[in-house]
């Protein structure tokens, strides 16, 4: 067996029939999951850049996060406006999510999976016409532990 074919994950096509062995890369920077691109240019044609948000949809959080990590690299912020939220990767590449705003409890579920450092008390608060944008990092980590009671 060559080394090339020992990283190998499978041999079998995809649902579009294509070749495409899932060969796992460490760039040094540690591992990349070959199915997350490594900035939207290189992107399949067939993901979305804009996701129409719908309230009713069931399991509405997951499906949006699959959608952005199938067309950007990692997220590094989020902005959310009124009338839309947008997700940014490391290389500034937007995902935006038209519909979601202010006042949504899923827009509190999105940041809190997306990892992002905000008080959702607060951010309940806030009306569907909030006038200012607000913008957060995420580079939240949680502590050892955390999730015990005190």
């Amino acid at each position: 067996m060559s080394a090339d074919e020992g990283r190998r994950m499978s041999s079998q096509p995809d649902r579009a029939g294509r070749d495409r062995d899932r060969v796992i890369v460490d760039t040094g920077w540690g591992v990349k999951p070959d199915d997350q691109p490594a900035n939207a240019a290189e992107a399949r044609d067939d993901v979305c850049r804009v996701y129409r948000y719908d309230p009713s949809e069931p399991d509405v959080v997951r499906r949006m996060l699959r959608a952005q990590r199938q067309g950007f690299n990692t997220a590094n912020r989020v902005r959310v406006e009124s009338g839309r939220t947008s997700i940014f990767d490391i290389n500034g590449d937007a995902f935006v999510i038209e519909g979601l705003t202010f006042g949504d409890e899923k827009l509190v579920a999105l940041l809190q999976s997306l990892g992002a450092a905000f008080s959702p008390q607060e951010f309940r608060r806030l009306s569907p016409d909030e006038p200012v944008p607000r913008e957060f990092a995420l580079s939240r980590a949680w502590a050892w532990g955390a999730e015990r009671p005190s």
